[in-house]
């Protein structure tokens, strides 16, 4: 490393971190082959793992090694540091990572990234023992094991065991609950195909409400869209439970604020994020849901070279001046902005401000179940599920896992089998063969 060479810090191997060193290379590339800059990256995992997938990873659609990215492939130019963030003295410049390896070490600094995001919420009483959770990707492993566990094992069982057995509680009525719920329940029904046993069975799902409507994040004009969701949903046979919380989880069930309490197999919990704060950081100035609070050009109040970006910050919407919503397009284009200006303060130039309006949102609770809003124009159906579809793909960060991924899509849609359930071994075989042939001239060029 050469003397008076810049150090740039990206903490955490998520959407801001990802976009941000995206917007450095492009900003930087001559500099950091010069040997003027140099990026790393301190993250302890070795892959990104897209969460759109999710609900299609959960139910058999997609592998669920073709959601994860490698850093190595992703930060290409960079050096990854594989440990975690203990300590960020931002007096000295220096961050201390507790390695992989069982040994610690020590990180100087002249910029530094915040991308930490944010980990799922344990404030109900006995979630953390008996629910299950998405974010991590422990906890996904564990509730994507239960739910198939739990089909086998009602396949295998008389009819009243078998409903028993297939008796969930979704927590959270926002785009994660409710494409949760939907997905859910169309893969029971679809495991009937593989499983005669269950065709009788008519699974028992309830989604808690702690809100009035269905989709709180989304604005109250978008009447078509709960509309859908509230349709489809009721065609599931889902039943969704309004203006009540969980206020209790045990072994057997959840208790909710009415004094009710419902008798479950499983309850997945969605109902919000926390955000872990790291040591060095506690004067920094924070919001009630413990988010930093960062100024117009993604950098942390009165902490000169400290950039945020993702979950882990509030940013205040140039339009509506209200915090932006915490999910991963905003954390892309904070990451993305957070990067360009990152590069600005290295080459001396002035600072721009964060203006992205906002795009849409959008959820399958299904396939071909699609609700989503684009620059407020709503959409339903299969078009809004080829949409986001189409985005999804296009905000995949390695392109060799989106080919792969796609072929689990065609594996879906010619054969109509999910590729990640108990299907022969000979038919994936064959249908495989066929996929990728069909995208291997895609996947050349």
């Amino acid at each position: 490393m050469k003397s008076g060479t810049r150090q740039i810090v990206l903490i955490g191997g998520g959407y801001a971190s990802i976009w941000a060193y995206r917007s450095l290379v492009n900003e930087l590339l001559i500099e950091m082959i010069a040997g003027k800059v140099r990026i790393r990256i301190i993250c302890p995992d070795e892959f990104h793992f897209f969460h759109g997938w999710t609900a299609e990873s959960l139910m058999g659609i997609i592998g669920d090694k073709n959601r994860m990215s490698p850093l190595s492939e992703v930060f290409k130019y960079a050096d990854i540091v594989k440990g975690r963030v203990v300590h960020i003295n931002t007096s000295c410049r220096i961050v201390q990572v507790n390695l992989n390896n069982g040994t610690r070490s020590s990180i100087p600094y002249d910029q530094i990234l915040l991308g930490t995001g944010s980990a799922d919420s344990n404030s109900i009483e006995g979630l953390s023992e008996y629910a299950y959770q998405l974010k991590s990707q422990n906890a996904y492993d564990e509730t994507k094991s239960r739910i198939h566990n739990l089909v086998r094992q009602a396949a295998k069982s008389d009819s009243p065991t078998a409903q028993k057995l297939l008796s969930f509680v979704v927590a959270g009525c926002g785009f994660t609950g409710v494409e949760v719920a939907g997905n859910l329940a169309e893969f029971i029904h679809a495991s009937k195909k593989h499983y005669s046993s269950l065709c009788n069975i008519h699974p028992s799902i309830y989604l808690i409400n702690s809100k009035e409507e269905l989709l709180p994040g989304l604005d109250r004009n978008f009447r078509r869209i709960r509309q859908y969701a509230d349709k489809t949903l009721l065609q599931y046979g889902i039943k969704v439970l309004s203006q009540l919380k969980i206020v209790r989880i045990t072994d057997k069930g959840a208790y909710l604020s009415d004094g009710s309490f419902i008798e479950s197999e499983m309850i997945i919990s969605t109902i919000g994020q926390t955000r872990l704060v790291l040591d060095g950081t506690e004067k920094m100035e924070r919001d009630s849901e413990k988010r930093i609070v960062i100024n117009s050009f993604l950098q942390v109040k009165n902490h000169h070279g400290i950039w945020g970006a993702g979950d882990s910050v509030q940013v205040m919407h140039s339009r509506t001046m209200s915090p932006c919503p915490a999910n991963a397009l905003w954390a892309i284009k904070q990451g993305e902005h957070a990067g360009r200006n990152i590069a600005r303060a290295v080459l001396n130039q002035s600072l721009k401000p964060f203006t992205y309006k906002g795009l849409g949102q959008c959820a399958s609770l299904g396939i071909g179940k699609g609700i989503g809003e684009l620059h407020g124009i709503q959409f339903t159906g299969w078009l809004a599920w080829v949409i986001r579809w189409f985005f999804f793909q296009y905000f995949m960060p390695s392109k060799k896992v989106m080919w792969r991924e796609m072929a689990d899509w065609f594996y879906l849609f010619i054969s109509g089998k999910r590729k990640y359930v108990s299907i022969p071994e000979n038919e994936i075989r064959i249908i495989n063969k066929i996929s990728i042939n069909l995208l291997k001239p895609l996947y050349e060029n």
